[in-house]
């Protein structure tokens, strides 16, 4: 056979259908990639909307078999971020959000608790964020439009590759990106999680009296939660053994008062799930049930290890809890390397 016969053999046989068969192929493949970058950039937006949006109205949370209805005020000025946030239901707790200072009114208990955080607002932290490693444990899907709120939006689904995940489910703002909608779905494909907006307003200026308490606060207790310096050489604990693609993002350790030792906060993420891990002593607030449980969406694991009470929680699958509770241990707090990135 001759170097030219192949190619008339190709033609021979339909070789331009074949070609056209193939241009169909690449077209399909370049189409989902550029699908999944699309999918990306949405996800990418709708995390810039929520903290540099302003905006304002009513969304319900539900979770562990209950609705709550909550009202919520959000200002961006400046780069600075301030919010407010009032349940509509029950005692009508209030959190306002000042950058790092975060203030929470317990009607209640009668109590004003203050505490210095640099972590997102409650609307924030209970939806995904985007990693450059997203794509190797999650699949990001582009599925149609719907209508949320009266405003028309594009539904994000985000499905898990492994069994250590729950998958999400985002409906997002055609003009803005700002969810309207979220779910998060377990491993059986039950919603373990929903927010819902009913109603959302984005002005282009909210006044600073927008963001006051509107709660009572005359003859409540006030509290400021402030964390207490430890020696590195007091504590060191660390995952030996992590499901692929978490990382630990975040550290901290702080002297409780009814405690012996110091607690140790260990914060586990793969940019879309987390994982609290709390080290502490085991008597500080008496018995602690231990083994798995489930709270809501959320399930957490806990053991005894080396004389310290050991907890992991999350709103992941109990596989997952239960793997990096057990893998916990002992080590140099030297060593320890936390990732910046979310």
């Amino acid at each position: 056979m001759t170097a030219t016969e192949p190619m008339s053999g190709l033609r021979r046989s339909g070789g331009l259908a074949g070609l056209a068969g193939c241009a169909v192929l690449l077209g399909a493949a370049w189409s989902g990639v550029a699908v999944a970058e699309d999918a990306r950039d949405w996800l990418d937006r709708m995390n810039r909307a929520v903290e540099e949006l302003n905006y304002e109205g009513t969304f319900v949370h539900m979770h562990e078999g209950r609705a709550e209805t909550h009202y919520i005020v959000h200002r961006y000025m400046d780069g600075l971020v301030s919010e407010r946030i009032i349940s509509l239901d029950g005692a009508g707790r209030e959190i306002v959000r000042h950058e790092d200072e975060v203030t929470c009114i317990l009607p209640d208990q009668q109590t004003v608790l203050v505490e210095s955080r640099r972590d997102a607002s409650p609307l924030a932290a209970a939806l995904p964020g985007y990693s450059d490693a997203l794509a190797e444990h999650y699949q990001l899907t582009l599925l149609g439009h719907e209508r949320v709120a009266e405003r028309s939006t594009r539904v994000l689904e985000i499905r898990p590759r492994d069994a250590y995940r729950y998958g999400y489910t985002l409906w997002l703002d055609q003009a803005t990106a700002m969810p309207l909608r979220s779910q998060v779905t377990n491993e059986q494909g039950e919603i373990v999680e929903q927010i819902l907006f009913t109603t959302l307003s984005l002005p282009e200026y909210i006044p600073a009296s927008a963001l006051s308490p509107t709660t009572p606060t005359q003859g409540f207790t006030w509290l400021r939660r402030q964390e207490q310096a430890v020696a590195s050489t007091q504590v060191g604990w660390r995952a030996a053994r992590l499901p692929a693609g978490f990382r630990l993002t975040g550290a901290s350790v702080a002297m409780m008062a009814d405690s012996r030792y110091p607690v140790q906060h260990l914060v586990y993420s793969d940019g879309l799930a987390s994982v609290s891990v709390f080290v502490e002593d085991p008597q500080a607030e008496g018995e602690w049930p231990l083994g798995l449980a489930r709270m809501g969406g959320a399930n957490a694991y806990s053991l005894r290890h080396a004389g310290r009470l050991v907890t992991a929680v999350g709103e992941v699958p109990a596989l997952t809890v239960e793997t990096i509770a057990r893998s916990l241990e002992e080590g140099d707090p030297g060593e320890l390397r936390v990732d910046a990135e979310r």
